[in-house]
């Protein structure tokens, strides 16, 4: 009977402890999983979508004659009007999306005034010099002067240029197929306003701040676009990709890394509606100028907005970062469909390149070089491809072909040792509830080995000399 109770006390004892292995099995992978799963998913799905987002640029140049009055005519190009915002690539046709205020001045330029400012820098440029011992307010009114002559009229000859700039170096010129400007407090207009398409500016505004460009090439980089922003949940995780002018202009930085988009991240934090009764999204992601057109994203790496509007000082030389605006991506459907086209994520390119970024995060280095390689060799000179390959081609070279094969196998290892830990307790559970239950016993007096005095001491034993010369044979 003593037999079983040994067992059934040790049992008792340990059964806590591998209650403990067994939960530790089951939750602590999981936790940390948890803990660094949406970290991942945000590099995984910024890394995928990069290559689609571009940078815009809009010039205004302008070749200018100016008769002084005295002297030879002087030929003067001031410097272009230029300016910068970003956008994304929505089919790999080469149809790009931006807000139509990043296009604004290229696609409404007044020709007219534009001429006339570019006449008055000319002339400020060509005859100041002469005029420098002139005190200041008579020499700006001669100056004004010689800007007003007629025979410096239609001297001036202008020159615009749209540009679309991925990331690889390659500049493409861009046409735009659809617009519309930005809203203006003092211009919102009422009741059902339409959208520019083509050319021709449309004598009512619809405010919605969209434009969709077109660039000649294929097999580009893409992105996809949500079915709809109406599925946003307040405190949602985005991030948005663009080129603010901050870090694209910097003193400090190398025009090398110029043509690579900057990732700020933050939260859906409201949903207002603006001066034409229409949605937009509030978020504290980091916006700023040059940051407009630049599309955001939920952590699934589909655009649920663009980026359009910040919030700044009364003087409007300040951003107060926190409260920052996006457009729907409703928007962004409704003008692509105006010009019949489908919003497309799938190419050639994106196959690969979502291949090998998949692979990648999996551990598969090998599987994620060759996807890697096939995407370079569609379109190469991204710079966030070469380093996910230069990374994957690392761990293929540092890690022995064992180590590569454990780690393949390895969940699936520790999952088996986990169910196997787990039917050895349940085993050992249900044979302990089969054994009979001990019955109590009663104390016997262990035997007597030798003869004992009831009082006193115990009997001598035999001499040592005579145990000595038993044991080694003397």
């Amino acid at each position: 009977m003593t037999h079983h109770c040994l067992p059934h006390r040790r049992f008792r004892a340990g059964r806590p402890a591998l209650w403990l292995v067994l939960l530790g099995l089951w939750v602590l992978p999981k936790h940390s999983m948890a803990a660094g799963g949406q970290d991942v998913q945000l590099e995984a799905s910024i890394l995928l979508v990069k290559p689609a987002v571009v940078l815009l640029s809009s010039e205004v140049a302008a070749d200018v004659t100016v008769n002084c009055g005295t002297g030879p005519l002087h030929a003067v190009q001031p410097d272009p009007i230029y300016e910068t915002g970003s956008g994304f690539i929505i089919h790999p046709d080469g149809f790009v999306a931006t807000n139509g205020h990043v296009v604004q001045r290229f696609y409404e330029m007044n020709e007219s005034q534009l001429a006339k400012e570019f006449l008055e820098r000319a002339v400020a440029q060509a005859c100041g010099p002469a005029l420098a011992m002139v005190p200041d307010g008579a020499r700006k009114i001669r100056l004004r002067a010689i800007a007003a002559d007629p025979v410096n009229r239609g001297k001036v000859q202008l020159f615009k240029r749209l540009q679309v700039h991925l990331s690889t170096g390659e500049i493409y010129a861009a046409e735009i197929k659809a617009y519309s400007p930005a809203i203006k407090p003092e211009e919102a207009p009422p009741g059902d306003p339409r959208a520019s398409v083509g050319t021709a500016v449309e004598p009512e505004r619809s405010g919605k701040d969209v434009a969709i460009l077109k660039i000649d090439t294929h097999d580009l980089p893409t992105i996809r676009l949500a079915a709809s922003s109406a599925t946003l949940k307040l405190g949602e995780p985005i991030f948005v990709l663009g080129y603010p002018g901050v870090v694209l202009n910097h003193d400090f930085l190398s025009r090398k890394s110029q043509l690579e988009a900057s990732v700020t991240v933050g939260r859906v934090s409201g949903f207002k509606i603006d001066l034409t009764n229409r949605r937009v999204i509030q978020t504290d992601a980091s916006i700023t100028w040059g940051n407009s057109g630049g599309p955001a994203f939920n952590l699934q790496g589909e655009v649920i907005g663009v980026a359009t509007f910040i919030s700044t000082t009364i003087e409007g030389d300040q951003a107060i970062q926190g409260f920052n605006f996006l457009i729907p991506v409703d928007s962004i459907r409704e003008f692509a469909r105006q010009i019949g086209v489908v919003p497309e994520a799938d190419s050639l390119f994106m196959r690969e390149w979502s291949r090998g970024v998949t692979a990648y995060f999996a551990g598969e280095y090998r599987r994620s070089l060759a996807h890697t390689d096939a995407a370079l060799r569609i379109m190469a000179g991204f710079p966030d491809i070469d380093r996910l390959r230069a990374d994957a081609q690392m761990q293929v070279d540092k890690s022995p072909r064992f180590i590569r094969l454990s780690k393949r196998f390895g969940f699936g290892l520790g999952a088996v040792a986990a169910v196997a830990l787990l039917a050895v307790g349940i085993r050992t559970l249900w044979r302990r509830r089969s054994l009979p239950t001990p019955r109590a016993t009663r104390r016997r007096r262990p035997l007597r080995r030798g003869p004992l005095r009831r009082f006193g001491r115990p009997r001598a034993g035999p001499p040592k000399t005579r145990l000595r010369a038993r044991g080694v044979g003397k």
